[in-house]
């Protein structure tokens, strides 16, 4: 077998410098060694500054073939400055000569728009450019509030409101999900102190995450911890389950859904209608809360979609299921929907998103 040339082992190492994924060495005795001009990039790092990491342990035995490289998928959770996270990472574990094995590690990064998203995303929450909005969810008859839903919102370097289209589904998809779960959780705690200095939050307030976001190994604990340390009462926090990302165990979904739900946590679905899965989901999953998705209110005066929506009324009805039908803009789609047996609503004619402030001064309204 021919020896690698040292000429060739270098290439292979700018080859590495220059990869467009971001690329970390990590040693288990000495810690970060280095990280690839990609992972300079995401991290924004100065020439003298770096990131630790907590100790990486090996998830599983590798039968004594100490000669054969190993690699598996997992969280590591990373210190930047004066922030910490955690990183959906690739690690490739290669054993030395002589020596314990090194850990490569691989944030996946398809494209350069993925590596500005990691970036922007990780900018924002080091500079607190990050805020949330709440939007009321309403009883379609009485105006009296049932719920409300948070959502986050990503500022520029200006203080305007980066579209979550923009950041939020790369972001997801390239395993930065807590990064953007516990930036929301920290503003929720200042929501739900408000609540509780007021005497007030009888209703659920639904954080929104992706399918993909709630499979990852981490996120059922950080939710029931954030539960726990804040001491929120049953049904004080939600989730809004996106379908947008398809559930790949339903075993083990439901699974982690159900100890939420145990826990007081409800789990709405999201966006229901948009999808080819949704009727599974119900099936299959424990799920509390239908939302009714937005598209269906833009329609609502053809005859197709008023026999669409009963069957959805007719539906969550014998499961026992609340219904809340999104993105209501007017009153002539609100009597339709009351019509056909809508009882929850949302949308800009009820209450447009606001941010804590005015949304505490509004809140009697």
């Amino acid at each position: 077998m021919k020896i690698i040339e040292v000429e060739q082992a270098q290439y292979l190492i700018k080859s590495l410098q220059h990869h467009p994924s971001p690329y970390i060495i990590y040693d288990k005795d000495s810690g970060v060694e280095w990280l690839n001009n990609s992972a300079q990039y995401i991290f924004n790092l100065n020439d003298d500054e770096s990131i630790s990491i907590e100790p990486i342990t090996d998830v599983k035995k590798n039968n004594n073939k100490s000669e054969i490289a190993r690699s598996f998928d997992t969280d590591i959770q990373i210190k930047l400055r004066d922030i910490e996270f955690f990183l959906r990472t690739r690690i490739h574990e290669i054993p030395f000569e002589e020596k314990s094995s090194f850990f490569l590690i691989e944030a996946l990064a398809n494209s350069e728009a993925a590596l500005d998203a990691l970036k922007e995303t990780i900018s924002c929450l080091e500079n607190d450019r990050i805020s949330m909005a709440f939007q009321k969810q309403v009883d379609i008859e009485t105006g009296d509030i049932l719920g409300v839903e948070s959502l986050l919102r990503l500022l520029d370097e200006e203080g305007n409101i980066i579209s979550n289209d923009k950041l939020i589904p790369l972001v997801e998809g390239e395993h930065l999900f807590s990064l953007v779960v516990l930036a929301s959780l920290k503003k929720l705690k200042e929501f739900f102190n408000f609540l509780n200095k007021e005497n007030l939050g009888n209703f659920t307030t639904y954080l929104n995450v992706s399918a993909y976001t709630v499979m990852q190994e981490n996120f059922t604990k950080i939710i029931l911890d954030f539960v726990n340390e804040n001491d929120l009462k049953e049904n004080q926090l939600g989730l809004e389950i996106t379908e947008t990302a398809e559930l790949e165990d339903r075993k083990k979904a439901s699974e982690a859904f159900e100890s939420l739900k145990k826990s007081g946590v409800p789990l709405a679905l999201d966006d229901f209608g948009a999808g080819y899965s949704s009727l599974s989901y119900l099936r299959d999953l424990p799920i509390s809360l239908i939302k009714l998705d937005k598209n269906f209110a833009t329609t609502i005066d053809l005859s197709d979609t008023k026999e669409l929506v009963r069957f959805v009324v007719n539906i969550s009805d014998n499961l026992g299921l609340d219904m809340i039908v999104e993105g209501i803009e007017t009153e002539d789609q609100k009597n339709i929907f009351l019509e056909l047996g809508c009882k929850r609503g949302q949308g800009y004619f009820f209450h447009r998103p606001e941010f804590l402030e005015d949304f505490a001064g509004n809140l009697d309204e």
